[in-house]
């Protein structure tokens, strides 16, 4: 086993310029896209058209720009760089997370991730080639109900809320502690900009994890009632703040806590520290 892995770190090391590339090509698409998201909810919040959206939507819109089926493989070859960073991530644990309980969660997490940004990448691959894909705006909602429909199906889903909010909780701990700034790499930057970049990372992840706490939320109630239907993503959350009291400047405030989120990604695709192997 110890032979095995010492091939696969030698072999990384021999390729680590161009998966460090990929990787953050994949951070700057994954930026493009949550940009893209808190863009055109903050234009709906403010009156603006737009509209509230996940990333296959922003994918979807990205389409419709002169060049958008260049953009769309582009955004292709980025989110599959990401895909391999997360799996990376996961099986050399180049960052060292380790292997007792909470470093072996986190490496699940990107795996997790990894799969995620998989269909998008799929998706985005579809929608170049053929001009479209399948979409449903309600997806998470249709899982779930299938989900439900599983022995013990309630209970799962219960544990998929769970998750999800200990995943809200860290991310809103890290930006309020700044934590994500540990990985980052600002030797080119004069400290007066650098808290800048930070306070737009803590903004954007911030927004994140409120977003993941509705998420969350709702799962849990959907698995309490019995009701998948009751389950929202990312369009269905930024809507679910448009509807409650004040919920003009809270779509807009997460809006663009969102696209402080995406531009933060741009920021890591330039500065984050990217170890392929440890």
């Amino acid at each position: 086993m110890s032979t095995t892995r010492s091939q696969v770190e030698q072999a990384g090391r021999q390729v680590a310029p161009g998966l460090e590339v990929l990787a953050r090509f994949g951070y700057a698409s994954k930026g493009v896209l949550y940009g893209t998201v808190g863009f055109l909810a903050l234009s709906l919040a403010l009156g603006d058209g737009g509209t509230t959206t996940d990333n296959k939507g922003a994918l979807l819109r990205l389409q419709d720009l002169p060049a958008g089926r260049v953009l769309l493989w582009l955004l292709v070859v980025g989110l599959v760089g990401y895909v391999l960073w997360q799996l990376l991530r996961a099986v050399l644990d180049p960052e060292h997370q380790g292997t007792e309980a909470k470093g072996l969660i986190k490496r699940a997490g990107y795996l997790i991730s990894g799969g995620l940004y998989l269909t998008l990448a799929v998706f985005s691959a579809r929608l170049a080639a053929q001009g479209s894909a399948p979409y449903a705006q309600n997806s998470q909602a249709q899982t779930a109900a299938k989900v439900l429909h599983l022995p013990g199906g309630q209970l799962l889903l219960g544990l998929v809320g769970v998750a999800l909010l200990a995943v809200a909780a860290d991310q809103l701990y890290s930006a309020y502690s700044a934590k994500f700034m540990e990985r980052m790499a600002f030797s080119d930057v004069g400290a007066q900009y650098q808290g800048t970049l930070e306070r737009i990372g803590q903004v954007g992840v911030a927004a994140r994890g409120l977003l993941l706490t509705i998420m969350g939320v709702f799962l849990l109630v959907a698995a309490w009632r019995d009701q998948g239907s009751i389950v929202v993503g990312t369009s269905g959350a930024l809507g679910w703040l448009r509807h409650q009291p004040a919920g003009q400047f809270l779509l807009g405030a997460v809006a663009l806590g969102t696209l402080c989120y995406g531009v933060w990604c741009v920021i890591q695709a330039r500065y984050r520290r990217v170890k392929v192997v440890g």
